[in-house]
């Protein structure tokens, strides 16, 4: 039986759940790479062991089958397939995404979140999770896949399920409902695959299926579910993320000049404020790996949000770096499962910052911030914050 405690990292301790990175630097310190007895699991806190498992799909799986562990149908995505079966899947979804018109999505962006901004602004608080970081996510992962925004509620649960399933290595009750979400989910999509009307990258993904071969039906909807939850969950938690520290250093944006300051600025808070903590893999080759001897079989969770405050790669790892050195952290993975979506996910804070600055929207907290009881995929559950406007704002850039 797995120990019940850990005394270096408890995943789920309200502590950690509240600000998990001084528990980060003390296991980066002292066992970078370390047996983990509560997950059952390889813990990996630096950042070159860390990338290495990321981007070594030969040695460390993310298809738990190739280590003869049996998966449920609807996790088999491009989240959870390697090389070469995975190939075919990701070249599908790069294609379609070279089809959609880029610059719509840009501004549709920036009306959607003016108007959300300033519909908040010189009233009382807003909880800007609820009142801006979600329905924002949604609206633009639907605009961007082309469908309506799925049902608030009944979305909403199954959203949830899916990201409290992440953490089942810890709490075994979460893994059915989230199993069922996700099966529930591919449903959804599968009918908007269906639809002949459709438009956006469901369509153009359907479209390049229709001229490929070897990409199954399902696969393809399991997958774009997948794109669905991750532009969801995965860019709400972010954007919530980025609104508290921009609540608590109001200055920060005085750091930029220019397109090149937003795209850096973006970067860093990718870095910092990543709401995917950690990702898993299956090793299956037997090697070394930070000095330990991983074998088949075993788990090794690469805590990404530990490895992108790595200070033997980024100086003052904690702060924002005003000139980062651009595309060393590991927010978007690496390899064959680098993130898909990470271009939206530039756009949508470059745009943020866009929307503030020329606006002179001024944020500041209006009470304590609440984290959700998640690790593996960490979210604010509530933001109170006063939304004001300095009248004389002059866009500032472009």
């Amino acid at each position: 039986m797995a120990p019940q405690h850990d005394p270096y990292y408890e995943p789920l301790d309200p502590r950690v759940l509240a600000d998990p990175h001084p528990y980060y630097r003390r296991l980066r310190e002292e066992h970078p790479v370390y047996w983990h007895g509560m997950l059952g699991s390889w813990v990996v806190t630096e950042h070159a062991a860390g990338r290495q498992v990321i981007a070594d799909s030969s040695r460390y799986a993310s298809d738990f089958r190739r280590a003869g562990i049996e998966v449920p149908a609807a996790s088999a995505s491009l989240q959870r397939l390697d090389p070469p079966e995975h190939t075919g899947i990701r070249r599908l979804l790069v294609s379609a995404l070279h089809q959609l018109p880029q610059r719509a999505m840009a501004e549709h962006l920036r009306a959607a979140m003016t108007a959300r901004l300033l519909a908040l602004a010189d009233s009382r608080p807003a909880d800007l999770v609820w009142g801006f970081a979600r329905p924002i996510a949604l609206d633009t992962i639907s605009r961007y896949l082309g469908v309506q925004p799925p049902d608030g509620a009944d979305f909403e649960l199954r959203s949830n399920a899916i990201v409290r399933s992440m953490d089942a290595g810890l709490d075994p009750s979460r893994a059915e409902a989230g199993n069922r979400a996700r099966a529930e989910l591919s449903e959804l999509v599968s009918g908007w695959l269906a639809d002949e009307n459709q438009t956006g990258f469901v369509a153009a993904a359907n479209r390049a299926r229709c001229a490929r071969t070897g990409i199954s039906s399902d696969l393809l909807a399991n997958s774009l579910r997948a794109v669905l939850h991750a532009g969801y969950e995965s860019s709400s938690r972010l954007l919530g993320a980025v609104l508290l520290r921009l609540a608590r250093r109001p200055g920060l944006l005085d750091l930029l000049s220019g397109v090149d300051g937003a795209e850096e600025l973006a970067d860093e808070l990718v870095r910092l404020d990543g709401s995917v903590q950690a990702d898993g893999r299956m090793c299956v080759a037997d090697g070394e790996l930070g000095g330990q001897r991983i074998r088949r079989g075993d788990t090794v969770i690469v805590l990404l949000a530990a490895a992108n405050r790595d200070p033997a790669v980024f100086p003052c790892p904690d702060e924002v770096n005003p000139r980062p050195q651009r595309g060393l952290h590991l927010g978007f993975g690496r390899g064959a499962h680098s993130c898909l979506g990470a271009a939206l996910v530039g756009l949508q804070l470059r745009t943020l910052f866009c929307c503030l600055r020329d606006n002179g929207i001024t944020l500041t907290l209006a009470g304590a911030p609440v984290w959700e009881d998640t690790a593996t995929l960490r979210g604010l559950t509530s933001l109170p914050v006063q939304v004001s406007v300095r009248r004389t704002a002059s866009p500032r850039w472009r």
